[in-house]
């Protein structure tokens, strides 16, 4: 089994819930674009977001953890920490296969279950290219070091290797890692990291609820170099993008970007 969480924030800590609910009902379609039956997406919230999918394959497991203030962004990032190891007890009662955690605005293509089903002697995958979109523009940019900046990167086997802290009896962390470490961590203990570079997943900016703290890894430099490089790495985002990527709903208009 496939099991994807997604850490969701509550009603009276996002920005705007209607539309925090709304891209959470975009995530899950492109997650659930993938045809695998043997695949959960589950949604952890001390709130049930009122949502229109109808699938089996959606979890809703709601947590009991006091809601953080609204204004105090660290609180924010424990209460997702928290729910990422909730989420993570909780897994132990399923016993999947795969984990990947999923930013509940994030996009992954629908070919990515395919992909990890293809290479059955893998210890985890790592996506190094993606795509970021800036919400309501028409195109696609490609996103070199994507695992640096985005969350919904690496999918990992939940066996004790990855998650030893949780499903062994050793303090040494891996899956449970912040994600601009856990690449480094894999390589260092020997794992079997197949590395893509094939764009995968969507990295999703430019709207009221996004919490834009990942750029702070990339020096001033690479940020004014990758600005320079984004003409060319712009993808206008065709029928065949907006299948993949569970964008059919969505009317693009220019933005700009």
């Amino acid at each position: 089994m496939f099991l994807t969480i997604i850490p969701f924030i509550a009603d009276g800590v996002a920005n705007d819930w209607p539309k925090a609910v709304a891209c959470l009902e975009r995530t899950l379609g492109s997650i659930l674009g993938n045809p695998e039956r043997d695949l959960r997406a589950m949604v952890i919230c001390q709130d049930r977001p009122p949502l229109n999918i109808k699938d089996g394959r959606y979890i809703f497991l709601e947590t009991k953890l006091p809601k953080p203030d609204k204004q105090d962004v660290m609180a924010k990032h424990r209460d997702k920490g928290n729910k990422l190891w909730e989420a993570y007890e909780a897994a132990r009662q399923i016993a999947p296969e795969y984990v990947m955690i999923v930013d509940a605005d994030d996009l992954i293509s629908n070919t990515l279950l395919a992909y990890v089903g293809q290479r059955p002697d893998v210890d985890a995958f790592c996506l190094k290219t993606g795509y970021e979109w800036k919400e309501g523009s028409s195109h696609f940019t490609l996103l070199p070091r994507f695992n640096q900046i985005c969350a919904t990167a690496f999918i990992n086997r939940f066996n004790k290797r990855l998650f030893p802290a949780l499903l062994g009896e050793d303090t040494r962390l891996i899956g449970e890692l912040g994600h601009n470490q856990v690449e480094a961590a894999m390589d260092a203990e020997g794992l079997r990291v197949d590395k893509i570079y094939e764009p995968k997943a969507v990295y999703v900016t430019g709207h009221v609820n996004h919490m834009d703290g990942a750029l702070h890894n990339l020096t001033i430099q690479r940020r004014v170099k990758d600005m320079a490089r984004s003409l060319w790495r712009n993808r206008i985002i065709t029928p065949e993008l907006k299948k993949e990527f569970g964008l059919l709903q969505e009317s693009p208009q220019d933005s700009g970007y």
